[in-house]
């Protein structure tokens, strides 16, 4: 191919250039070490300024915090403002959070334009991948945000007896609604791809073992049944946050 190469896995589309080359291999290897299912993959196109991820049946998504105006690029009000902030207690709690669910990080991306200090969990390598890359992209516009990706586990990394955080937050993917349209292509394929959080409540009790935490919260469909029975609840017109108090 004269402008693009197949890495041996006949999945990652990419340039000639070295450091195009490098970032395949880097991903097929993690993918590998982290036993990711290449089945459900048809291709991952590295040609574009942040990689295109394909399923076999030719939906496709991309995590883009940058060009990805709708999503990451939201006209937002103040910190006291904004519903979600209000949930997490508009910074009185302490501006450092930990979200257990990173998933595309639209919630942390906003988060941390609002002025959090978020560390965001993912457990899919390939989610983790390209929000790695995500964050890389136009340095003069995402080194601003106060923000980190770490591959791991909720539960397991819930279980660090040093962790530092004062309020933890929790988005499950949401229960599949009944008599409704299908969202649009990239979430089919994105819940497709990590399943339906079937764990959710297993790692919301982990979470309010934490000693030390101010307030965990839980995003919710707003007429969804709640995980566990919360404290508090504030509502918006489609979601839900569920309020809990932390470990003492």
């Amino acid at each position: 191919m004269d402008e693009c190469t197949l890495s041996a896995h006949k999945l990652f589309i990419n340039s000639k250039s070295l450091s195009s080359k490098n970032t395949a291999r880097y991903w097929q290897d993690f993918l590998e070490k982290n036993n990711f299912d290449f089945n459900s993959i048809e291709k991952i196109d590295m040609l574009n300024e942040c990689p295109v991820i394909f399923d076999k049946l030719g939906n496709k998504f991309s995590i883009d915090f940058v060009n990805n105006k709708l999503s990451y690029v939201k006209p937002k009000g103040s910190i006291k403002m904004e519903l979600i902030s209000k949930a997490m207690g508009s910074g009185k709690h302490g501006l450092r959070l930990l979200d257990l669910s990173a998933g595309l990080a639209i919630d942390a991306v906003f988060l941390a334009q609002l002025g959090y200090a978020v560390t965001a969990l993912e457990r899919n390598p390939l989610i983790y991948l390209a929000l790695s890359e995500a964050l890389q992209k136009k340095p003069e516009k995402t080194q601003k945000l106060n923000l980190e990706f770490i591959f791991i586990d909720a539960i397991q990394y819930l279980k660090n007896q040093t962790l530092i955080t004062d309020v933890i937050y929790f988005d499950p993917m949401f229960p599949e609604k009944i008599k409704s349209a299908l969202p649009k292509q990239e979430m089919v394929f994105f819940k497709k791809l990590v399943g339906p959080d079937e764990d959710a409540t297993e790692v919301l009790r982990a979470a309010l073992k934490v000693k030390g935490i101010k307030r965990v919260v839980v995003k919710r469909p707003r007429k969804a049944l709640a995980l566990l029975k919360p404290m508090a609840s504030i509502e918006g017109k489609l979601i839900r946050f569920d309020l809990y108090s932390g470990a003492k």
